[in-house]
């Protein structure tokens, strides 16, 4: 596939990733032109440069962090809120000063955006007003003396005040848990067993999206079919199926990747990379992923035929290690964190957990009706390993970011047989978006 709008030179320019607000061409509020026609920012408010600025190191950061916890998980599927994670760290950073502060912003390559919590607040507002359930959290140890300007600012900025710990544990982790369960509409009941040996700073992130196809999928066409693992063995999964499903995808062939985008309702969309050659790592295929021109490269929607797995995802992991490896060591040692409390101050945990499941949403049933699947017709098929990431469409923002290698782990996997004669796959191939 040749890549559109590219530069003299070939290389592709620059531009708002996935969705982003200049992809809609809409100026977000805060704007004005100056008297060269060039845009300003006026004020901290949310702008067009910010905005992209924002969406691009959270798109770095997505990518970083996705990929040093594939290296630390053997879970076969993860899920995870760059953005709530973000959220915390950048919450964190607030706090801390020096050199604290730059490797915080840098790690997350948002060194570069000006009134960053300004910002950060004001996206957090917006999001949870639609369909985005977000907890972010801060426990510091009984006893220590927090600044009230931090105070302040973490309840102005991030919604959240700094919570004092109780000092009997089971009382704080039966606070904490039903804080994050209120938060997250009772999907997540559990979010800690235990709190760690002498927390002195405890950060939490609980984050949950439940979103509405804006083209919701017929339960009645769900039924059993296999899920590839590799070009060997299959596990069983109940399979969502559509017929002419106004669907905006293309093939990759640079990357031998296929990209398809799939709306839900307010104004964020569910992208998926699947590459056409069985990979141990599905996500190694982000590594050169041209994430800043997708908003470009997905062509109008046509009808597809569709198949998509029922998936229900929950993953929860201790991230002390992947930002110690990603070089946060600090955090957890001696960070300065300053602006918080004059007293000794140190990371003792960072607790993440994701949830997110796929599925017809409210679709009501009705009689099933036979289809006869025509060659004429392309096909996007989700039954072997891909990688997903939630957009927030008018920003770009990363919500979420995953990889799902086996849908279905509790299912003992088997050999598969042949599906498809080399006649059907090499014409179905002739009629995949290019």
């Amino acid at each position: 596939t040749t890549l559109p709008d590219t530069t003299d030179d070939g290389t592709l320019e620059d531009e708002p990733i996935a969705g982003a607000g200049g992809c809609r061409g809409n100026k977000p509020l805060g704007e004005t032109a100056s008297s060269e026609g060039e845009v300003e920012d006026t004020s901290c408010e949310m702008s067009w440069k910010k905005s992209q600025r924002l969406a691009d190191g959270l798109m770095r950061f997505s990518i970083n962090l996705l990929r040093e916890v594939q290296l630390e998980s053997n879970r076969t599927n993860v899920i995870l809120s760059p953005l709530s994670i973000a959220l915390a760290l950048s919450h964190l950073a607030m706090g801390a000063a020096n050199q604290t502060e730059k490797h915080l912003l840098e790690v997350m390559h948002l060194e570069s955006v000006p009134c960053l919590h300004h910002v950060l607040g004001t996206l957090r507002r917006r999001l949870t007003e639609s369909t985005l359930s977000l907890a972010s959290r801060l426990y510091l140890q009984k006893g220590f003396e927090v600044k009230e300007k931090f105070l302040e600012d973490s309840e102005k900025f991030y919604g959240a005040k700094p919570m004092t710990l109780s000092g009997i544990s089971e009382n704080d982790v039966a606070d904490i848990n039903n804080w994050v369960k209120e938060a997250t509409h009772g999907q997540i009941p559990t979010f800690l067993k235990h709190l760690p040996a002498n927390t002195v700073m405890l950060l939490l992130n609980a984050i949950h999206f439940h979103g509405f196809w804006r083209t919701k999928f017929n339960a009645s066409f769900t039924g059993p079919d296999v899920f590839h693992l590799d070009d060997k063995f299959v596990v069983p999964v109940e399979m969502m199926k559509a017929y002419q499903y106004p669907l905006s995808w293309f093939t990759l062939e640079s990357q031998d990747i296929q990209v398809a985008k799939f709306p839900f309702k307010s104004n964020v969309s569910f992208v998926v990379i699947v590459p056409n050659q069985y990979t141990q790592n599905p996500s190694l295929v982000l590594e050169n992923f041209p994430y800043k021109q997708l908003c470009r490269l997905f062509p109008r929607e046509v009808p597809t035929t569709v198949m998509i797995p029922k998936i229900k995802l929950d993953y929860q992991l201790e991230l002390k290690q992947v930002l110690s490896q990603m070089g946060l060591q600090e955090l957890f040692t001696s960070p300065n964190l300053q602006k918080i409390s004059d007293e000794p101050l140190f990371v003792s945990s960072v607790q993440h957990q994701s949830t997110m499941e796929l599925k017809e949403d409210g679709v009501e049933a009705s009689a099933a009706t036979s289809v006869m699947l025509s060659r004429s017709v392309s096909v996007l098929s989700l039954d072997r390993p891909f990688v997903f990431i939630i957009f927030e469409d008018e920003t770009g923002i990363p919500l979420f970011i995953g990889s799902v290698q086996n849908p279905n782990p509790s299912a003992a996997p088997q050999i598969q047989e042949p599906r498809y004669s080399r006649e059907t796959t090499d014409a179905d191939k002739r009629h995949m978006p290019k």
